[in-house]
């Protein structure tokens, strides 16, 4: 429902508009990287941008599904809208949770191998983003079969795994294994 008092109208707005501003901050800097050449070329600059696209399809596909629900205080769209959700916030998830130790690898040998850095091309940057695009895409084909999955709770307007599902948990210890053992 929509907040009744002034603080709450002020939360609300913060909470969808910071967001919102992020993804605007995005496609600004995307372009920024398109319009220089030097940046447009190197499979680095290519895994950020495609990080950064991700991250802006999460943010728009999360917010025309959240804020409506919010306001009407009920869950507006059916299960395909909900699963779409799920679909783009985990992939994205995964996306780059594997994508950071690849940025870390990349950093390394630009600074300790420069010039076998500068041998990679393109075609090196799009295969790298194939792969942990497949892998997380992958990852998040778990979540849309009976045995887990997340949920969404319109009472807090919130995202969370759904325990009431019997692989849940096992998929919330695989969650955290990957998210301690890259690092």
């Amino acid at each position: 429902m929509l907040p009744p008092d002034a603080l709450g109208w002020l939360t609300f707005l913060l909470k969808h508009a910071g967001p919102l501003i992020i993804a605007i901050v995005g496609c600004i800097c995307i372009y920024s990287l398109q319009r220089v050449a030097d940046l447009r070329s190197t499979p680095l600059f290519a895994i950020v941008r495609i990080l950064m696209l991700i991250d802006i399809v999460n943010i728009v596909v999360g917010k025309i599904h959240d804020i409506p629900d919010e306001v009407a205080g009920k869950e507006l769209f059916g299960i395909v809208s909900v699963t779409v959700v799920l679909i783009v916030q985990c992939i994205r998830w995964f996306a780059q949770l594997l994508a950071l130790p690849i940025l870390s690898i990349l950093h390394f040998l630009s600074l300790y191998k420069p010039v076998r850095f500068r041998k990679l091309r393109l075609m090196h940057g799009y295969s790298i983003i194939v792969l942990f695009l497949s892998v997380s895409v992958l990852l998040t084909i778990p979540l849309l079969t009976t045995c887990c999955g997340f949920t969404y709770y319109v009472e807090g307007a919130f995202w969370a795994f759904d325990f009431g599902k019997p692989g849940t948990a096992l998929y919330t210890q695989l969650n955290l294994i990957l998210q301690v053992s890259p690092k």
